[in-house]
Formats: C-alpha cells, sequence, structure tokens
C-alpha cells in the first residue's frame, strides 16, 4: 500500500491525486456508480448481485438518475481521466497494458474474499458504537490477512488496530478504499473471467465488479459473525 487519503473533498484535488498515482498500465476501482442511466428503480446490475448476496446483507442500494441526475460523480471523474489515457472496459486481462476504471462495491468483495455469511457490521446505522468499533477492527484484520494472498496487501503502520469514535468516518472510508483499490489489484492480476472475477451487469446499463475466489479466512478473529 503505498498511499491512503481520506482528506481529499472537491473534484479537483482527487483528480490531482489520481494523476500524480498513474502509470503506464492498471485498474482503478471505484465505490460509487459509474454508469447510471435508468431513470428509476434498480439498475439490473443491482438487482442481479442482490439475488446473490442478500443473504449475506450485502445487496446493494438502488441507484438510478433521481439519484444521480447528471451520471453522479464517478462519470465526471472518469471522462476527465479519458484525456489521461483511462478507459471504462469489462474485457480486462492479467496484466493489461491500459489504465482501467471499474465500478466495486466492498460488501460482496468481502464475502467473496474472506468466506462471510454476514458482512463486517463497521456501518453505523442503528449499531451500538462497541459493536461497530468492533466490526472495524474485524474488517482491519481480514484486510492484513491479504498480505499472504496473490496479489498480496501490505497495510501502512499508521493504519491503526483499534479506533474510536470520534473522527470515525475517516477510518470507514479509508478501510473501504482500501478495499477498492485491492479489488482493482486483484482484477489487474487475474483478468475479468471465471474463475476469479464475476461481473454482475454490463457497461449499457451499468456492472459491478466482484472478486471470485476466496483467500484464507481461516485466522482466528475474522471468521463469520
Amino acid at each position: 500500500m503505498l498511499d491512503v487519503r481520506a482528506d481529499l473533498r472537491d473534484d479537483a484535488a482527487i483528480l490531482d491525486w489520481v494523476r500524480a498515482q498513474l502509470g503506464d498500465c492498471g485498474v482503478i476501482g471505484i465505490d460509487m456508480p459509474t454508469i447510471v442511466r435508468n431513470a428509476a428503480g434498480s439498475r439490473a446490475c443491482e438487482r442481479d448481485l442482490g439475488a446473490v448476496f442478500r443473504s449475506a446483507h450485502a445487496a446493494p442500494h438502488p441507484v438510478n438518475l433521481r439519484r444521480f441526475p447528471d451520471g453522479g460523480r464517478a462519470r465526471r471523474l472518469i471522462d476527465v481521466l479519458g484525456s489521461a489515457g483511462v478507459v471504462e472496459a469489462l474485457d480486462v486481462r492479467p496484466g493489461d497494458p491500459r489504465i482501467v476504471a471499474l465500478e466495486i462495491f466492498p460488501h460482496p468483495a468481502h464475502v467473496r474474499l474472506f468466506a462471510l455469511d454476514r458482512i463486517f457490521g463497521y456501518k453505523k446505522k442503528a449499531r451500538a458504537w462497541p459493536a461497530v468499533l468492533a466490526e472495524w477492527s474485524r474488517y482491519r484484520a481480514a484486510l492484513e490477512t491479504l498480505a499472504q494472498a496473490d496479489p498480496p496487501l501490505l497495510l501502512d503502520e499508521t493504519i491503526p488496530h483499534t479506533v474510536g469514535a470520534s473522527g470515525y468516518k475517516r477510518w470507514d472510508d479509508t478501510l473501504d478504499a482500501i478495499s477498492c483499490a485491492y479489488v482493482a489489484a486483484f482484477v489487474w492480476r487475474w483478468g475479468i473471467g471465471a474463475p476469479h472475477v464475476r461481473v454482475f451487469g454490463d457497461l449499457e446499463a451499468g456492472y459491478i465488479v466482484v472478486p471470485d475466489r476466496v483467500w484464507g479466512a481461516s485466522e482466528p478473529g475474522i471468521q463469520p459473525a
């Protein structure tokens, strides 16, 4: 893990940071909808993904043009990055020579990577803080096991093992960003296709990319709750 930022808010700052990270090839993982064309309801990819992952509480929220009237922030960013050679494509090959941007949703990725029966409960919602903070630590512990995976993920020492309620949103976002970056690296390592990576949907109506292989969830403390 080379760099993690939780303080970039406006499009210009995000674009400057992304441009500074770009190399000659690779995959950019984006945790928000990149293609939204349906006027209401859900995208087909969300319905299809929900049918597979709903029992694990990993179904996505509906996305439509009522919520994202201009297509959404991710669409704007990808369009601007086109001038830097970034493309959106679902025919990614192992070690693809392009720079590809993809929509990724952390919850189903966690379910598959760590063989979870239920997602990590690190989102605040109606849960009490002690439970949320414990789940965040369990989430971080799971990511740490990916040091032995292929590709490996080495968490920076600045990512604490435990966090408090104060400023929690920063750490919530940080682990999700790391998850997306890891899935992006996973896709670039293995390419899109069975048995490694599954795509729900398509480039016409929207899609979500999910890793489809389990990489060791036998460590104590990260077993399904």
